[in-house]
């Protein structure tokens, strides 16, 4: 019978604590960005949105896939 409670890797602490700063620093950027930009247009406003709220999504899974040994 395996152990079930597998004691996390290190591999876990470093991406979920890079994970966290990384994605405190992409939030306090894409404001910052988003603050320049708001008395733009309210079309260039909103694909700008679209964008930051999606692209952090890409580095993210790269980082889960490594987390998990892949």
């Amino acid at each position: 019978m395996s152990n079930s409670h597998q004691k996390p890797s290190s591999r876990s602490f470093i991406g979920m604590a890079a994970m966290i700063i990384g994605l405190t620093l992409y939030a306090f950027l894409a404001a910052g960005i988003g603050n320049l930009i708001g008395d733009w247009h309210l079309a260039i406003q909103m694909s700008y949105y679209l964008v930051a709220g999606l692209v952090w999504l890409y580095p993210a899974k790269k980082l889960l896939q490594w987390m998990g040994g892949n």
